[in-house]
């Protein structure tokens, strides 16, 4: 890995979080303008209500709308990522070359539990919602692209060994 290579998946990652962040919180306004009674900008068009979404018992987890913990998420990528960009000769942001990819790994987790329930359980779609789970699934790959192996070689070191 080059720092060249770490650089440019770094600002990828930075553009991409930061895209995810302007979404997410775009859909907490539209998540408490719903809560209110308010309507959805894609109400009129068939199967891609984000109101009906957004009113569903899967748009939040123990009471906290999934639309915030989208904008933590992308908070967290957008501060891991800076703080690596702009210390990368600091030690401690070795572990932000791991936090990444986990954190990202996580929202990936997330969002497919999030698109499963819209396409199986809500039979909605929001377009918000996937473009958010868009833009994690980028920010997600380009981490893994290229601090995979780190991740690889922390669980290799702590005694998990992988079966081959």
């Amino acid at each position: 890995m080059s720092i060249e290579s770490e650089d440019r998946t770094l600002t990828r990652v930075i553009f991409i979080s930061f895209l995810g962040l302007i979404d997410a919180v775009y859909l907490s306004y539209l998540h408490h303008l719903v809560s209110a009674g308010g309507g959805c900008p894609t109400q009129d068009l068939p199967g891609l209500d984000c109101g009906v979404v957004l009113a569903s018992d899967q748009a939040k987890l123990l009471g906290i709308p999934v639309a915030w913990l989208g904008v933590l998420g992308f908070l967290m990528l957008i501060i891991l990522s800076l703080d690596r960009y702009l210390n990368m000769d600091l030690e401690r942001t070795y572990y932000n070359k791991i936090l990444l990819p986990i954190t990202g790994f996580i929202g990936v987790i997330f969002g497919l539990y999030l698109t499963y329930a819209e396409a199986f359980i809500i039979h909605e779609w929001c377009p918000f919602c996937l473009i958010a789970f868009g833009l994690t699934l980028a920010a997600t790959f380009f981490c893994i692209t290229e601090y995979g192996h780190e991740v690889k070689e922390l669980i290799n070191k702590n005694g998990i060994q992988e079966k081959t």
